[in-house]
């Protein structure tokens, strides 16, 4: 009986002690469970992400983000990568349940004798557990919540998920997460292109990052490595002699760090600012965004190298004291200085669609990260002149019509005089529209602008694309008003695409992490032209390259049919060329952030005109290209230089002018003097020539 009390109060501490150890047990479990992810957000795993930003040839042009990490699916995986991450990290991953209870006992054993955390045990479920959603102190409590939480993922997920998971999320060090980021780090290369001792070095940086680094810890990477082949022959992944071989091999590392930021930086953070915009910064640095833009790397890369050698052969001319050299010595010297040396800046489009091909907002985006393609609102000189003359064009005026260039003297709303002058600082006397425009003259321009009207001025430069505030002043012909680079090259784009105008776009599509569209841009079009207004101007804007300003394009062996025009500021502070062919539009500013005087008689002809060239011939290097389309609506006609009337034989220059059909002139010239004699021996060349128009026509 005694014996039965015994046993029944030793059975009922155990039951009290079991009970106790249970509802402490759940307590416990309760309380670490408390911050643990739920299983919803355990079936909603997305590991942060990079952007990436594309060339228009899907070359990477740029990557943004917190974690450098290329998600992968495991079947595009190598399976010697799957077998040798498991063999060195879990070699018993297929068959646990989350925490491997063979290494436990025995790492806990080893912790017991020395009290401390040293020895590591973790699957890898738990590791993938602690990188997602815990921290990698060392306690009691953390390892506990990590192997609550390696059973809820086991739970959640499949054996070939956690993998991929895992294989995805974890550090390799320099800054690369996930197999194929460190693939791309560590050799250049995709992960299904890395031979079998890279695979062997990337599986064991994973045990400590910082000390097997190859870049810095090469000695002790090789150790790393070796070891790892070891295991891989161990777990029949390759053989003994070919681990012998493979014990041999360098690292075979990249040779230098890429230098990030340097490419079409000034592109590349204007598409970032416009993704933040329309997603938020979160969505840039973490939502792994595909982002497919317009720009073309050739292209892009003469602009940049084209325009930093021409301005230093400017600085070197000009004799400039601030020169980017010299802010360089500054720097050096420990002396904090303003990079306030000259700039430049061009953008190349495609007028079609608008697609902006190439932007090179300064000379050094490290140095100054103001864009001047789109944020410098400068003058533009001569270069906003076209817009007089195709308002002009659009009011029946014709490219032969003249105007007087002698001294003008306008009186201003507020009682001031005005007394405008030309560049040369001479009068011409009566000249053509063509001439006036190619010449680049100021005056017969101004008194253009006053018989048309100023706001018509306006009004034709707004519909060409023209978003800077503008005024209806009489200055306006002469390009006081301010605008961007961007701006008034696209308007120049619309003569290119017969008038149509394209609004300028850099993003053509952007995909999210699963590959779904969130954005896709079409061009946005409208005609603001007809086709044969954009073809008169376009045929005056021709005659500034081929006689004009800008004829040093010629001279310098571009050949191509294309058209432009000059720009330059009165206190020669800003030098434009803006150009263009049947198929893209240049435009180049050069100048100093600051109101300045570049020099004397630095125009837009000596400091923006040669990097256009460059750029035109990089794009056409067999120096051919299409021409521009001429209307059926348009008539060429052989008209006096002089007088702009139908040309006689007597003329003393003679030009082929184009007008719309029912507008050429009928009168013919008869400012040059004609003897009986002379009529009896008509040039037979010039009436063949005549005749050869008629033909055309």
């Amino acid at each position: 009986m005694a014996r039965r009390k015994v046993l029944y109060n030793i059975l009922k501490i155990l039951a009290i002690a079991l009970v106790v150890i249970a509802g402490f047990s759940f307590a416990a479990l309760k309380w670490f469970s408390r911050d643990l992810p739920s299983m919803a957000r355990l079936e909603m795993i997305e590991p942060p992400l990079k952007t990436r930003i594309l060339a228009a040839d899907s070359t990477v042009l740029k990557e943004y983000y917190t974690q450098d990490r290329v998600m992968l699916p495991l079947e595009r995986i190598p399976e010697d990568v799957q077998r040798t991450f498991v063999a060195v990290e879990d070699q018993r991953f297929f068959n646990h349940f989350g925490i491997d209870m063979v290494r436990i006992v025995s790492a806990a054993w080893q912790d017991l004798k020395t009290w401390s955390l040293r020895e590591g045990a973790s699957t890898i479920t738990q590791q993938l557990s602690r990188d997602l959603f815990l921290t990698k102190e060392r306690t009691f409590p953390r390892k506990i919540k990590e192997i609550l939480l390696s059973l809820r993922i086991e739970r959640t997920y499949t054996k070939e998920e956690i993998l991929e998971m895992y294989l995805n999320q974890i550090y390799f060090g320099s800054g690369s997460y996930g197999i194929e980021a460190a693939s791309r780090r560590f050799f250049g290369c995709p992960v299904k292109e890395l031979e079998l001792h890279q695979i062997a070095l990337l599986a064991g940086l994973q045990k400590n990052p910082a000390g097997y680094n190859p870049f810095t810890r090469p000695e002790r990477a090789v150790r790393r490595r070796n070891t790892v082949l070891g295991l891989m022959r161990k777990h029949s992944i390759i053989s003994p002699a070919a681990m012998d071989t493979l014990k041999s091999k360098p690292l075979d590392l990249l040779s230098e760090k890429e230098q990030e930021g340097e490419f079409a930086a000034y592109f590349t953070r204007h598409i970032k600012s416009e993704l933040a915009d329309r997603f938020g910064d979160r969505a840039v640095y973490r939502q792994g965004l595909t982002v497919y833009t317009t720009l073309d790397p050739y292209l892009q890369k003469v602009a940049e190298d084209s325009l930093e050698s021409f301005i230093v052969q400017l600085e070197t001319e000009a004799g400039y004291e601030m020169t980017r050299a010299a802010y360089h010595d500054s720097l050096e010297a420990g002396v904090e200085v303003k990079p306030s040396y000259i700039q430049s800046a061009a953008v190349v489009l495609d007028p079609h669609n608008g697609h902006i091909l190439a932007m090179v907002g300064g000379r050094n985006f490290d140095e100054s990260k103001w864009n001047r393609v789109l944020q410098a609102q400068k003058q533009p000189g001569s270069a906003f002149k076209p817009f007089t003359y195709i308002t002009a064009l659009k009011s029946g005026y014709r490219p032969s019509d003249f105007l007087l260039d002698s001294p003008l003297v306008i009186e201003m709303p507020n009682g001031e005089v005005w007394k405008p002058k030309n560049f040369s600082e001479s009068f011409h006397g009566s000249v053509s529209l063509r001439t006036a425009l190619n010449k680049s003259i100021n005056i017969p321009t101004i008194k253009l602008l006053k018989k048309i009207g100023p706001p018509a001025v306006v009004e034709v430069a707004r519909s060409m694309g023209i978003k800077s505030p503008i005024h209806p002043y009489y200055s306006l012909a002469l390009g006081t008003e301010d605008v961007n680079l961007l701006e008034l090259t696209a308007a120049y784009g619309v003569l290119a695409a017969e008038g149509i105008y394209a609004e300028p776009m850099v993003i053509v599509k952007v995909v999210d992490r699963n590959g779904n569209v969130l954005e896709e841009n079409k061009p946005r079009r409208r005609e603001v032209l007809s086709p044969e207004i954009a073809y008169m101007a376009t045929n005056m804007l021709q005659s500034v390259i081929d006689e004009g300003t800008g004829r040093n394009a010629r001279r310098y062996g571009l050949s191509i049919p294309c058209a432009g025009k000059t720009g330059t500021t009165d206190d020669c502070g800003n030098g434009w060329f803006i150009g263009f062919n049947p198929e893209i539009a240049v435009g180049v500013w050069t100048g100093f952030d600051e109101k300045r005087f570049m020099g004397r008689r630095k125009t837009g002809a000596r400091v923006a005109l040669p990097l256009w060239i460059d750029i035109m011939k990089a794009a056409y290097p067999h120096n051919q290209g299409p021409d521009f389309k001429k209307p059926a609506n348009i008539n060429e006609v052989m008209v006096c230089r002089e007088s702009g009337l139908r040309a006689t034989p007597y003329c003393n220059g003679v030009i082929r002018e184009v007008f719309i059909r029912g507008t050429e002139p009928v009168r013919k010239c008869d400012l040059h003097s004609v003897s009986r004699y002379d009529l009896l021996n008509t040039d037979r060349e010039f009436q063949d020539l005549e005749s050869e128009l008629e033909d055309e026509d």
